[in-house]
């Protein structure tokens, strides 16, 4: 049965009644006692705001029962063809994740819960060697290089990657990709949420070896799917983690999307990031100019990709990813993200593009170890203090965002996800008016009605005039963060 995490009141089993859930129109017209009891739970788990949509439920049906809808909820496309298994509410990562067992399996010990950034074997900041791959992917593009260097080695057969959909350009579509213009072709970062783990289904369908890239979230569903499929856990030879803030809702970028009237009509390719650490996207049109997204016609300042990110984030947060500690990929083999530290020596300017990597376990330290010595990425060490220091603000605000909101929601009895500790507040880094403020900072989120009106007034001339202040408050923030930490490295040097 599946019950409120951390209630005291044991939560009745239901139907699929009453709650907002995308189950009820193909459910309806059956009688409850007739429903299947995994098909109920899974109902239960979305529409108690515990999903993903990481599509791990759908990759592991055996019957293709489950597809996703226009949100990337989960739905039942066939339900004739359900034999209830169970699979489907097993596999979900959203409402379990055991961070301790899966941290005695993979790692041999208990985790710190207030570390942020886990346990890990080697830190690097590195690029691709090869210029054009470099200047196209989001930073270094170590991830790119990894896994072209990986399927020309023989290491893998295909990869699970994010591309651009097609018809909608903003929106992910996970693939295999099984060829090197395949992996060159899904570069760049897609920020809308996106069902990565529907490949699931490909994987087991189809012998080889494969490298997954994906969110913390969705690394959660692969490692819980493969320890219910055998095929699953031969199959993925090697998982890459993108470090993480949090997901964007797809109202988000419908907004945008309005906001740039008739030019969609002549795009050929959204780009998130155009440029460099933190880079603007851009829009590329059929005769090759690049339009970009926000405020086309202004001159001068621009925001850059990171700046609106943090306003999404504040408006357009999906309900779970609040209640997500996991910034850092902790259980990937590899983890790989943007470099926001200060530069560690003086010849590295991260404008030109670096990413920095945590090879985790020993197969992630192997691969990262091969693919430098063969010279598909160049790579340099940076000592253990100055690894916990990169993203570190970001890590600390998701895992104090975490605590806080699964603390208030257990306190009222409403769900909050399994992750096998005591109470929230044992992951939380540190508590006060700080994390207070940031909670609230992302009140639209749960209060949903009024953010499509604010999205828009920052899309605004208004908007414009409050960004270019910003800019100033978080170039200010930056320059004082930066002296800190390097002060603080000299001083851990001595």
């Amino acid at each position: 049965m599946y019950t409120k995490r951390y209630n005291t009141q044991p939560s009745e089993e239901i139907g699929l009644y009453g709650a907002s859930s995308p189950f009820l129109s193909e459910l309806r017209g059956f009688d409850t006692c007739t429903q299947p009891r995994s098909l109920r739970t899974l109902a239960k788990i979305v529409s108690d705001g515990l999903c993903h949509r990481c599509g791990s439920c759908i990759g592991i049906c055996p019957t293709e029962v489950l597809r996703t809808d226009s949100k990337e909820y989960p739905v039942v496309s066939n339900l004739s063809a359900c034999t209830d298994c169970g699979l489907c509410a097993k596999v979900c990562p959203g409402d379990e994740f055991n961070v301790i067992d899966h941290y005695k399996k993979m790692f041999g010990t208990e985790p710190d819960l207030k570390d942020t950034h886990g346990i890990f074997k080697r830190a690097v900041l590195g690029y691709s060697p090869d210029n054009k791959l470099r200047r196209n992917s989001t930073s270094g593009g170590i991830i790119t290089a990894l896994l072209v260097h990986m399927l020309e080695s023989g290491q893998i057969d295909g990869a699970v990657v994010t591309g651009s959909d097609e018809k909608t350009l903003w929106k992910g579509e996970p693939k295999i990709a099984r060829t090197k213009a395949d992996i060159l072709a899904a570069t760049k970062s897609k920020y809308a949420i996106s069902p990565t783990n529907v490949v699931i289904a490909e994987i087991l369908k189809h012998e080889g070896k494969y490298a997954f890239v994906g969110l913390p979230c969705q690394i959660h569903g692969i490692l819980k799917a493969a320890s219910l499929n055998k095929k699953l856990k031969e199959r993925v030879a090697i998982t890459i983690g993108l470090i993480c803030h949090a997901a964007v809702d797809h109202e988000a970028f419908e907004v945008i999307w309005d906001s740039l009237g008739g030019r969609v009509k002549s795009a050929k390719r959204f780009i998130s990031r155009v440029g460099k650490h933190p880079g603007t996207p851009a829009l590329e049109l059929e005769n090759g100019e690049m339009c970009p997204v926000y405020f086309p016609e202004k001159k001068g300042y621009r925001p850059s990709s990171m700046e609106m990110i943090n306003i999404l984030y504040r408006l357009y947060t999906p309900m779970r990813c609040t209640t997500c500690f996991d910034a850092m990929a902790e259980f990937a083999d590899i983890a790989v993200g943007d470099p926001w530290m200060p530069p560690p020596e003086k010849d590295i300017d991260f404008y030109q593009g670096w990413s920095f990597a945590l090879a985790r376990t020993a197969r992630g330290d192997e691969i990262l170890k091969k693919a430098i010595a063969d010279g598909a990425i160049v790579a340099r060490d940076i000592t253990r203090f100055q690894a916990r220091e990169c993203n570190l603000e970001m890590a600390k605000e998701k895992r104090n965002r975490a605590a806080w909101i699964m603390g208030y929601r257990a306190r009222r009895y409403m769900p909050v996800p399994f992750y096998g500790i005591k109470r929230p507040s044992d992951i939380a880094c540190h508590r006060g008016f700080k994390v207070a403020l940031n909670i609230f900072t992302h009140i639209f989120c749960f209060f949903t009605p009024p953010r499509r009106f604010i999205l828009k007034v920052m899309l605004s001339n208004a908007g414009y005039i409050l960004l270019w202040v910003n800019n100033k408050r978080r170039s200010l923030k930056r320059a004082v963060r930066h002296f800190r930490a390097k002060r603080r490295w000299r001083a851990y040097e001595a």
